[in-house]
This record gives structure tokens, C-alpha cells and sequence, in this order.
């Protein structure tokens, strides 16, 4: 197979999956962030981002050079609330799953919309940045793509994560009959390598094109609906107590459930529910992240008053798995014990 073919099939047909114009497929998820925002340009300048997030967010906005400026998140949600003042670019996250609705374009800078736990549409942010981690919705081991409905902005984004080549916005490799030009002008800006192997992309091809044989169903739905049932399990147990209180989803909105999260009342209560999990023989709820600007490398940034209802809900929140239906109706059956045994 030519060098980049499989690259090219999977960027058309996820970027189709997503409805967007074009698609770059790079080596992971916060390669394309750190990507969408150098195309942005936010060196030096102010980048929004949430607190309550895998770091990679952040980190992504520091190898841009930009100013990671932290915002609280909605008490019920959980997601970033829109910055009171206009930065540079915004960069909210569809927490465990749910999709973030779509905002103006100017209501907080350019946006870049970290939809890693989701398959969310793109939606009318500039870029729409998706990861293909082993854990995520569409698990590919590692990996990620940008999409945007904006043929410069994707030209942009194919030049930086290709070593500073000058392509086309669908074009993940060069012409090796064009590279053997002793003559040929190959980095035309300064580039990272991102970008992703063919080996990564033939599974992507196969989860957003193949169809399981007994529903007919894309893979990559049949996968998206177990997650949904998954999630169901745990509704359920979950329904009838009174001090676990689920990831709110407004009316109207949509959720893919990459874990299943709740809030325990108290962070004590909240310790004492995953070791009674663990001891009714299921798996352990994963805690939230740490704040990011509690963990030690970001410190310095921590902002001024701090973000006291993300402080507030990190040390209570549970992450239950729905990426195995077996293993969630084990871990359902343990919670609903678990809850039992601590009233």
C-alpha cells in the first residue's frame, strides 16, 4: 500500500463520521490541541481552559506558548464555565463524555473544542480536537484527529504536525517521486512530527467504515451503544440514592458516556464507597484528576482565589468504567452493595 494511503482513507472518513470538511490524523490527542492552537497562534496570550480535565489540556497550551487561564466549571455539568474576560482562544472539554454545546465563535476567543471523551458532531468551533487513546470511545491504542470546516486552517494544521512541510489540507504524505528531487523544498516552517502511522489508521478504517454482521451497525456505533448501556447499569443502582448525584445532562443535550461519574457528598464518604466496591468484588472507581494547577509542575499557575466548585467537587467525584458490559454489570451489582452497606 502507498505510504500515507490508509491515513488519507481513515482522515476522509472519520472527518465524514463527525461531519466535518477535512480531517488530520496525528500520533495522539494532545498533539492535535497543541496543533489546532499554534495554527490559532496564542504564543504569549491568554488560553482558557478548565481545571477539572486530564492535564494534557493544559500542557498542550503551554507547548503553544500560550497562558493556561484556569475557569471554574458549572456545579451540575461540571464543565468549564465561559471565561469573564475574552482570551486568545477557549478550549472547552466534553467531560466523561457529554457533549458540549456549541457556543458563538466570538464569545471567548477562537475556539478549540477538546472533544477526547466523546465522538461528539464538530460543531461550529474552528477546530474539533478527538483523541484515539486505548481507553477512549474509538479505542485505536493511541492517536488523534483535528477537524475543521476551514481549508486554511486545516493547510495550517497539516504543515505544523508534518516537520513544516508545505501541503495540502488533504494531504498526509508527500509524492516520494517529488521528494527524490535533490532540489525539492521540504520545511517551509518550523513543524513537529505528529503524524500518524498507516499500521493506526487500517484500524481506524475498519471501526468507521466496517459494519458488525448481525445489526449492520458501523463498529464504531456498535461500540458507542455499549457504552450507553453500560451507563444504564449504573443509572439505575445510582437512581434511588440520595447522596450520589450523577453528571447532570440538560435537556436536549447528548452524553457518550466515556465513564459514568458521580458525586458523593462528602470526599470521606466518597473513599469509603470504592473501598466497599473493590470489597464486594468489583473494580475500582477511578478518582477525578487532581486540579491541574495542583499538580506539581503547574503550581505557579494556579489562579488567584482558585476555581472553588471544581476544589469542591474533584476530591468527591467517581469515574465508574463502561468500556466492558460484563465488567459494568459486575461493578453495578458491587456498587448497588456497596451503597447498601453505607446507608
Amino acid at each position: 500500500m502507498k505510504n500515507g494511503a490508509a491515513v488519507a482513507q481513515f482522515e476522509r472518513a472519520f472527518a465524514d463520521y463527525v461531519g466535518a470538511r477535512y480531517g488530520i490524523a496525528l500520533c495522539n490527542g494532545t498533539a492535535t490541541i497543541h496543533t489546532a492552537l499554534a495554527v490559532i497562534g496564542v504564543d504569549v496570550a491568554d488560553v482558557a481552559v478548565p481545571p477539572l480535565t486530564m492535564a494534557a489540556t493544559t500542557i498542550a497550551v503551554l507547548h503553544a506558548g500560550g497562558r493556561p487561564v484556569f475557569q471554574d466549571v458549572d456545579p451540575a455539568t461540571w464543565l468549564m464555565r465561559p471565561p469573564k474576560e475574552r482570551a486568545a482562544a477557549y478550549v472547552p472539554v466534553s467531560l466523561y463524555g457529554i457533549h458540549y454545546p456549541d457556543a458563538p465563535a466570538d464569545r471567548a476567543g477562537v475556539t478549540v473544542d477538546d472533544a477526547a471523551q466523546t465522538l461528539r458532531p464538530h460543531g461550529n468551533a474552528l477546530f474539533t480536537s478527538y483523541s484515539l487513546q486505548a481507553s477512549k470511545i474509538l479505542p485505536l491504542g493511541e492517536g488523534g484527529v483535528l477537524v475543521t470546516d476551514d481549508e486554511g486552517a486545516a493547510q495550517e494544521a497539516r504543515s505544523f504536525s508534518s516537520l513544516g512541510y508545505r501541503m495540502r489540507a488533504d494531504q498526509p504524505r508527500i509524492d516520494p517521486a517529488v521528494l527524490k528531487s535533490p532540489t525539492y523544498e521540504r520545511h517551509h516552517t518550523l513543524g513537529w512530527n505528529y503524524r500518524m502511522s498507516d499500521i493506526v489508521a487500517r484500524e481506524g478504517v475498519a471501526a468507521v467504515l466496517e459494519r458488525e454482521h448481525l445489526t449492520g451497525a458501523l463498529w464504531v456505533d456498535v461500540w458507542k451503544r455499549a457504552r450507553l448501556e453500560c451507563a444504564d447499569l449504573y443509572r439505575q443502582v445510582v437512581a434511588s440514592c440520595e447522596w450520589l448525584t450523577p453528571q447532570y445532562v440538560p435537556t436536549g443535550w447528548t452524553h457518550d458516556y466515556w465513564a459514568y461519574a458521580v458525586a458523593v457528598d462528602t470526599p470521606e464518604r466518597a473513599i469509603a464507597l470504592a473501598d466497599r466496591v473493590v470489597e464486594h468484588g468489583g473494580e475500582r472507581p477511578y478518582a477525578a484528576w487532581r486540579l491541574t494547577y495542583h499538580e506539581p509542575a503547574f503550581r505557579h499557575l494556579a489562579p488567584i482565589g482558585g476555581c472553588p466548585v471544581a476544589e469542591d467537587l474533584q476530591p468527591r467525584l467517581l469515574q465508574l468504567q463502561t468500556n466492558d458490559l460484563r465488567s459494568a454489570e459486575r461493578n453495578a451489582e458491587a456498587l448497588r452493595l456497596a451503597i447498601e452497606d453505607l446507608g
